[in-house]
């Protein structure tokens, strides 16, 4: 295995890592994607994040506001230049509202990009800087579901992953 085949194991995992603790609301896994003190962009209105700042509160924010969220990757596109390395990788997120006295249960689409500035840091390869962009969104109720009894997966260390 070449050294680049080895970084682009290591930064698909660390992407995937960023979702699975995005889904499971995992702050540990979200962290594990970052360097420390790595900036993310385009999560809030005009400022950089550090990463430390984004990990818990977000995960309080998509517990409190949604029933099950869900953060599919696809198209990624890896560039190395020494030890650095760029990732574009296109995101299809979904996110479930339960109801309320108000209206029914909504499902909120978000459909952008990742564009990760990488850092091979001892060895390491995580994410040193992030900018999120957004290419389209949707909001829509969900007045129907599929009549099959599935079983429901959990956001918190009880669910098989975590086994």
């Amino acid at each position: 295995m070449t050294d680049y085949e080895d970084a682009e194991k290591q930064i698909v995992d660390c992407l995937l890592s960023y979702t699975r603790g995005i889904d499971r609301l995992d702050p540990g896994a979200i962290l594990a994607a970052f360097h420390p003190g790595a900036l993310l962009e385009g999560y809030q209105v005009d400022a950089l994040v550090p990463i430390e700042d984004f990990a818990l509160p977000v995960v309080e924010r998509l517990r409190k506001r949604y029933s099950s969220t869900q953060h599919r990757l696809s198209n990624t596109k890896i560039d190395f230049n020494d030890d650095r390395a760029i990732a574009e990788s296109y995101i299809l997120a979904y996110h479930v509202q339960p109801a309320d006295e108000d209206s029914l249960e909504r499902l909120w689409t978000f459909s952008g990009r990742y564009i990760d500035y990488f850092e091979d840091r001892d060895g390491q390869w995580r994410i040193a800087k992030r900018f999120l962009r957004a290419d389209w969104t949707r909001i829509e109720t969900i007045d129907e579901k599929m009549p099959n009894k599935f079983i429901a997966g959990t956001r918190d260390e009880n669910d098989p992953i975590y086994g």
